[in-house]
């Protein structure tokens, strides 16, 4: 492939279905050319200037907080293990259980309608931090952030969360969430990407809405599907492939 000016950028090996970025700078243009012939695209390589970019549609729900669990537990093993069996409150055990609330979010995505595209764990920027969820459908976008408190009793009002009765900071996370998400997506699709956030709550054994906030919606885990399948259609199925494909690429969120 070439630009205007002749100016070589990359291939798609259709055989093999691969695409070689040899200018990274195009590396999501290349994306997004390569979702109109290959689907899913497996891989996307660069000529070794740059590091390669990814499809983060192959990214498994849970993925980062199970790896963050082992990284955890490698540290001190044994610890870790007396510490599972009383049933103390560890590090190692927070990332365990957030890992299997994802898993669970993402069964439940899996689904929705197959015009719906779901991505899990996408990590973004270089600093460690993930999306457990990035919902596109008819609808919209969304970025779901997963809390798993089981057995725990949440209280919803316009402006706090409040999780076994303590304030939590879940509503101005996911709002930076879905903002910086918003911007990356625009950038690379070259268009506004508006982006609404969401929190999933999972192993509640008391949820109670007071007054929805108005830019986070709040949800568990068991209501999410029917939740998000009522929303007002906003984007058609070429915008929601055009968004797909620049969220895909692990380009995009960097």
């Amino acid at each position: 492939m070439n630009t205007a000016d002749g100016t070589q950028i990359g291939h798609i090996d259709l055989r093999s279905e691969t695409v070689v970025v040899l200018s990274p700078e195009h590396a999501e243009a290349m994306a997004h050319c390569a979702a109109r012939w290959l689907q899913p695209v497996s891989s996307i390589e660069t000529d070794g200037t740059a590091a390669p970019v990814r499809d983060l549609a192959a990214n498994v729900a849970g993925a980062a907080a199970r790896a963050k669990r082992d990284e955890v537990h490698s540290s001190a093993p044994v610890l870790n293990l007396i510490a599972r069996a009383f049933g103390m409150k560890t590090d190692e055990r927070a990332w365990r259980i957030g890992a299997k609330g994802e898993r669970e979010v993402g069964d439940e995505l899996a689904k929705l309608p197959t015009e719906w595209r779901v991505l899990h764990a996408v990590e973004v920027g270089d600093h460690g931090s993930d999306i457990d969820h990035v919902v596109i459908g008819p609808p919209g976008v969304f970025t779901l952030n997963t809390k798993c408190h089981p057995g725990g009793r949440v209280w919803v009002g316009e402006h706090a969360v409040r999780v076994n009765g303590h304030p939590s900071r879940y509503l101005r996370n996911s709002r930076f969430e879905a903002e910086r998400a918003s911007r990356l997506l625009s950038r690379s699709c070259g268009f506004t990407v508006p982006v609404r956030a969401a929190i999933v709550f999972v192993g509640l054994d008391d949820f109670k809405i007071a007054q929805q906030p108005t830019d986070v919606d709040v949800t568990t885990r068991r209501r999410m599907r029917a939740w998000l399948t009522t929303l007002p259609i906003a984007l058609n199925a070429p915008q929601i492939d055009v968004i797909h494909a620049a969220a895909r690429s692990s380009a995009s969120w960097h």
